[in-house]
């Protein structure tokens, strides 16, 4: 009897989008599985080294493409153009790639995973353009960049009051005035409320440096080290006024696939609450809202294997 035999995928490629080269690694036990294109959160925090560190075992079920997004990774350069480095060219960047990715694999559609920066990216591209998707799953889901902030800013500022922390409290009243529509909210602001926010469980239910701490050095310093901060400056810097800006309620309420929303329930990052509001609002033939209670902001490196079970168990075997 024969039987066929099953291709590793293991590519690493740059792929022109929207004019830019862009790195990709796709990797899988079978190049005949059905592609999951994950979207990373920042911007300008590519988190292939994390997904392939703590979720290996969707590339039983997936072939995963990880794309390193313009401005972020290996994707990163001191000369990509500022004017490129907007929400809608992402969002036609990754329309773009999906688009490649169907056709170098000869399949009809993609799984669109998102984390955080890049369920933002994601909702707004499941909703404008589902016929190249199977489902979309947003984790971490970013909602509304302005009461995003606001609300992550109030948990941070209630915690450190609750724990009398005077100096947190200093370093948050000094930015207070930012938070408001008009207030100029700079990066630099949101890496001091971000700060003070992880100190006290709201991206990381635990020890954040244990968690980085699996993802093997080098890659580790590549990914997480000075380059990491480079990009993420020249990212926010950029695209901040389209996140605070943006506001799902209004732009990607109708979804024509299933819609997965991931919740952790400690995430004060993307605050859970605006997630659970968002959900109730989504129009789509399925829709699940799907919580880690373990978990903070980065549930599929927390809760790794019931993060890999939900895609495997649930929105694979749905399709």
């Amino acid at each position: 009897m024969w039987h066929a035999v099953k291709e590793r995928v293991e590519l690493r490629q740059r792929v022109l989008l929207g004019g830019l080269a862009q790195e990709v690694l796709i990797r899988g036990a079978d190049a005949g599985n059905p592609l999951l294109l994950i979207l990373h959160g920042g911007p300008g925090f590519a988190e292939m080294p994390l997904f392939t560190a703590y979720n290996a075992d969707l590339e039983q079920h997936f072939l995963v493409a990880h794309w390193d997004q313009r401005g972020a990774g290996r994707s990163y350069a001191s000369d990509i153009p500022a004017e490129s480095m907007t929400l809608r060219q992402f969002i036609a960047d990754a329309g773009e790639l999906i688009d490649w990715l169907t056709e170098r694999f000869a399949q009809d559609k993609v799984f669109l995973l998102g984390h955080s920066w890049g369920s933002l990216v994601g909702a707004m591209l499941a909703s404008e353009r589902p016929a190249k998707l199977h489902a979309f799953v947003g984790v971490g889901q970013l909602v509304a960049g302005m009461r995003n902030e606001q609300a992550s800013y109030a948990f941070t500022l209630r915690r450190a009051i609750e724990r009398q922390n005077s100096e947190a409290i200093s370093a948050l009243r000094a930015i207070e005035d930012r938070y408001t529509p008009s207030g100029g909210l700079t990066f630099a602001d949101l890496v001091v409320q971000r700060a003070w926010l992880d100190r006290f469980g709201g991206t990381v239910n635990g020890d954040t440096a244990a968690l980085f701490n699996r993802v093997v050095q080098e890659l580790r310093h590549e990914y997480f080290g000075d380059l990491s901060t480079l990009a993420q400056e020249f990212s926010f810097g950029c695209l901040l006024p389209d996140i605070l800006a943006a506001d799902l309620d209004r732009t990607a309420r109708t979804f024509d696939i299933p819609v997965y929303i991931v919740v952790g329930r400690h995430d004060q990052n993307t605050p859970a609450e605006l997630a659970v509001e968002y959900f109730d609002v989504i129009e789509a033939p399925v829709k699940e809202l799907h919580w880690f209670e373990q978990s903070a902001h980065l549930m599929p490196f927390e809760e790794p294997a019931k993060f890999n079970a939900l895609l495997t168990d649930t929105v694979l075997a749905r399709r």
